[in-house]
């Protein structure tokens, strides 16, 4: 599995995660999450470390189940996601597929913020 399917994989679950209202453990997504941090980090580039620290942020609003928390987490994911992708430009299409990943991002924030709204924080 490539690392673009791997996170929108954990995109979809960590939403799916917040969508059933809670309900379900959190740490159910984690293990994503955990290897995307990883990834990042070993790739260890200036415009890949934001998003590692927003990643973390992520998982301790996931740990809190704060959907709003987490709503702002993916929207700043999603940007940076985009800013990280201005300069990929190859034939392999990862500049695209990064695009498309912070299109999905930015979507998922909005839905969440749907689903802070009927959902209280819980810290």
């Amino acid at each position: 599995m490539s690392f673009f399917s791997e996170a929108e994989s954990s995109i979809r679950l960590l939403f799916d995660t917040v969508n059933a209202g809670f309900n379900v453990d959190p740490g159910k997504g984690q293990d994503h999450l955990e290897n995307w941090i990883q990834h990042l980090r070993s790739i260890d580039q200036p415009t890949t470390r934001p998003i590692v620290t927003e990643l973390e942020t992520l998982r301790g609003h996931i740990n809190n189940n704060n959907a709003a928390g987490m709503a702002v987490a993916f929207q700043n994911i999603g940007e940076l996601t985009a800013k990280a992708a201005l300069a990929t430009h190859n034939f392999s299409g990862e500049g695209d597929k990064a695009r498309e990943l912070s299109q999905k991002l930015i979507t998922a924030a909005g839905n969440l913020r749907m689903i802070a709204r009927t959902v209280p924080a819980q810290h």
